[in-house]
Parts: C-alpha cells; structure tokens; sequence
C-alpha cells in the first residue's frame, strides 16, 4: 500500500492519525504516572535527592495498579504506532517540527521521574560509584560496595549484587561521569544517567529527521518509529537502559555510509563510520552484529571494508586496555548464559528436549548465521538512498531473533534501521516482537513469582513464559516465510532476483534507474 497522490490523506487515514495521536500520548502519559506515583513493583526504591529529579511521591500503588497500566500502556502504545504507520501509508504527514517537540516532550517528563520497569539503572549508578572511587566495576560488585556501607551501594538491586559490569568501558565512562557530577547520592546519579539517555534518544531523533529530510512521508515514518514510539521511550527513558547510547552511535555510523546513488562509500566514510561503531560496541557489545551486516555489504571493496575495520579497532583495542582484561571476561561472559524467561528456546525444554544452556548458546548461533545469510539474501527491497540500512537491518534482526538472551531494549538497534526501509510487512512483525517483549518484562522490578496477589502473579507468569515465547516463536516463522514467499507487500516491493553473490540484492528496478546504479 502506497500514499495517493492527493495531498489530502483520505478520510480513514485522519481518523488513523487521531487514534495514533490519543494511544501514544496516553501510553507515555501512563508510564509518567507509574514513576510519578514512586516504588513499587514497577519503580525501583531509593531515597529521593529534592529538590534534584528524579521526582516522585510516596503513593504506595498495589501491584495491581502498576502491573495493569504498564500493560495497558504497551498495547495501547504499540497500538497507537501500528495506527499511525497505516496512517503514514495512506498520506498522513503531520509536520516533523511537533513531532520532534512531542518526543522532547516525553523524554524531558521521563528523565525528571524515577526508572520504570527496571533495576538496571540502579546497577549503572553503582558500578558508576565504584570507578568514581577509583576501583574497577569490572571486578568489584556491587555488593562489596555495598558492604562498606556506601550510600550508593545501599541501593544495588539484590539480583546483580554479585557480579561485576558486562557493560562496556564507554558504558562505564558514563556512568563514571553520572557518579562524579551526583556524588554520593544515588537518585542524582539517576538523574544524569537519564540526561545521557535523554541527550542519545534526541539526537537519534534529530539525526533521522535530518538524514530523511528531503521525503516527508519517510520523516513521518521515521519519528514514529523511533521519537515518539513509546515501546523505546519505555526501554530507553522509562527504563533508563543505555542501549540507547550504543544506537544512536550506530546510526551516525551507518549516516556516514548512506551516499545516495553509491554502493561503495570511500575508505574515509568508512573509517570514521568505524570508529563510531566501535564506540557503540564499546558501549554495548552486541552493536557488533551492525557492523557485521556492513561489512558483508562491502565485502567486495576492500579498502572500504579494511577501513571500517581499523575504525572499529581503532576505538575497541585502546579502550578495552584501558581498563584490563576483566572487562573483556566480563563482557564476553554476558553473551552466554542462561535464555531469558520469555525467550522461544525455552520451548525447547517445555516440550521435554533436555538442553543445556551451553548447548542453547550454540544452537542459537548456529540458528542466527543461518538466518542472517537468508534474510540479506531475501530480505524486502531497500531504500536507494539507504542501501547499507538494509543487510545492517537484516543481520541485526537475525540475531535478535536467534539469541537465548532477549531483551526488549536490545530493539534500540532494529528500529532506527527500520526507519529507513521502505514500509513492508516486516514493520508488523518487528512491532509485534517488540510488544510480545515488553509485556514479558513488566512490571520489571518484582517478578512474577513475587507478585501479589496469586492470581496477577499467576496472569504475569503465563504472559511470560506461555504467551510471549509462543509469539516471538510465530514472528520468528512468519520472517521466514515472508523470506521464502517475497510476498512483503507495502512499499518494499518485491526484490530483484540477482545472484545471492550481487551486490544489488534488494533494490527495486525503478531505484536503479532512478540513481543510476549498475547491476
């Protein structure tokens, strides 16, 4: 489905957008509300800092309340994107200016309000406070820390309590900064951390506007993917995760790359989109899977490819020095593990195969090459102004799928690449993922097991573990078949058949043309 040619978007299309505008609003409204309201199974507790933010009350809300309205909110919200996009294909373009303003909006009444939905932040803000007192976060844990009676550590979320970061050493350098501006006070220490968030979603945001700027369909596109999408305002802002950081590093790389009628941007472009994707794998080091979905794109120019390489070492090998070799263990410990409550592999185990989490690992990088061969293979057409986006989403996602460790904030990589391919049934089923995930993870600070009463903790088990595996496992096939079949529809149009080999996998015969692209 494709935008008329009027002006005017048709009748159904306003009444889309004013359904997109009330949801989404509501559904950011409602996790301002959750952290307005103070601790609870859904906010983290820690001793207020006023007058500095976070701001909150001490209501005291049931677990009832905040289970149902950040429920509510993620439907709701993914709800209001699914309407806007429809609204988009059919000549919504509402001016990217409020758009923009309503994403400020949202971040600025987000960062004032404690984390929803997770302890991670309160992780951050220790392992900030242990390299702020000149010790490592890679080898000291949070509960030494909190063992010297630091105030700080006081607040270090017992899961965690025990292991040192699996963050990488950007990552720690903003939270060193948090900690020396905040002190010995943990909720200030919050309160900066969500500044660097904030500043990273805004400049994601400002940075697809500028890159689309001259298609305002795509603007349009854009933001609500990414600016006011509140399932990343939920994960970044709301959250407080620093996947946002490492995305919006990742994105100025692949900015750098996007030379309109080039497939082969030179080695310089490519140096310098290196060394901002090194930096985003130094912050989180699963944005590695971006730059591998590069690299295959440019595997037939290799002074381009060489480049994008030292760029990447150039800014990983000195910063992993710095701070030694525990971080390296660290980190690379965090990719193996144990699946996530939620995550399909688990399935495996309900219906009696007796895999180890090591066999688990395997299978899901095994799974996960595999995947990422077949979907830059038959992945919908992409945008020739964007034409790396393209194999960079297509590894990204792959992964996303095929890992045991999931978690929703980790769709901070996919949906800036989305942004810019054109609109296809893939937007659906990223928009389902993401929602499926979302639900899992809430209320985020007590856990299902711990909920009361029984039967909302029994209602938050069978999301987890029954509904959402099964609905990841459904987006997982309905990718593949939409692989197999091509039958992606929307604008994406069916790709050109070219040789697994070509470089011009995926590119419509019309943006050929249009760009002056040789075959």
């Amino acid at each position: 489905m494709s935008e008329p040619d009027s002006k005017q978007p048709a009748r159904s299309a306003r009444w889309m957008a004013r359904g997109a505008i009330a949801a989404t609003t509501a559904s950011i409204a409602a996790m301002t509300l959750v952290g307005v309201l103070g601790p609870s199974a859904a906010v983290p507790r820690f001793p207020a800092a006023a007058p500095w933010p976070p701001w909150f009350a001490g209501a005291n809300p049931s677990p009832v309340l905040v289970s149902n309205v950040l429920w509510a909110a993620v439907l709701t919200g993914g709800t209001g994107i699914g309407l806007g996009l429809l609204a988009a294909r059919r000549g919504w373009q509402p001016r990217p200016g409020r758009l923009l303003a309503g994403s400020l909006i949202a971040v600025v009444a987000l960062t004032v309000t404690p984390p929803v939905g997770s302890t991670d932040m309160l992780d951050y803000a220790v392992y900030g406070r242990i390299a702020a007192l000149g010790g490592s976060p890679y080898q000291t844990t949070p509960l030494q820390l909190k063992a010297t009676g630091d105030p700080v550590g006081a607040v270090a979320p017992t899961p965690w309590q025990t292991d040192p970061s699996v963050y990488g050493p950007l990552a720690t350098a903003t939270e060193w900064a948090a900690a020396r501006l905040a002190g010995a006070s943990a909720a200030r220490t919050v309160f900066w951390l969500k500044v660097w968030n904030g500043l990273a979603f805004l400049t994601l945001a400002v940075g697809l506007d500028r890159l689309v700027r001259s298609d305002r369909a795509r603007r349009t596109r854009a933001h609500l993917l990414w600016s006011v999408n509140p399932l990343m305002l939920l994960a970044i802002m709301a959250g407080g995760h620093l996947d946002g950081l490492s995305a919006a590093l990742a994105l100025l790389g692949v900015a750098l790359l996007s030379v309109p009628g080039s497939w082969q941007p030179g080695p310089r472009r490519c140096l310098f989109a290196g060394l901002l994707l090194g930096a985003a794998a130094a912050v989180t080091a699963q944005l590695l899977v971006v730059s591998a979905g590069l690299a295959w794109a440019l595997r037939r120019t290799p002074r381009s490819l060489a480049a994008l390489g030292v760029g990447l070492l150039a800014v990983l090998v000195p910063c992993y020095l710095l701070v030694g070799w525990a971080a390296i263990t660290a980190v690379a410990g965090r990719a193996a593990g144990s699946p996530s409550v939620y995550d399909p592999w688990l399935l495996t185990r309900g219906l009696g195969v007796n895999l180890s989490n090591g066999s688990i690992d395997i299978i899901g990088a095994f799974c996960c090459v595999i995947l990422a061969i077949v979907m830059v293979w038959r992945f919908p057409a992409g945008a020739a102004a964007y034409p790396l986006a393209r194999p960079a989403l297509a590894v990204t996602l792959a992964w996303l799928i095929a890992t045991p460790q999931q978690r929703p904030w980790y769709d901070a990589a996919v949906f800036p690449l989305l942004a810019l391919m054109p609109a296809t049934r893939l937007d659906w089923i990223i928009m389902v993922r993401a929602v499926a995930a979302a639900l899992a993870q809430l209320p985020g600070v007590t856990y299902y097991p711990q909920l009361t009463p029984g039967w909302l903790s029994g209602l938050a088990g069978t999301i987890s573990v029954m509904v959402v595996p099964v609905s990841l496992l459904a987006a997982a096939i309905a990718l593949v078949w939409l692989c197999a079949s091509r039958r992606w529809g929307g604008d994406g149009g069916r790709a050109l058949t070219c040789s697994f080999f070509g470089v011009s996998d995926g590119i419509r015969t019309h943006d050929i043309q249009d760009h002056n692209l040789a075959l």
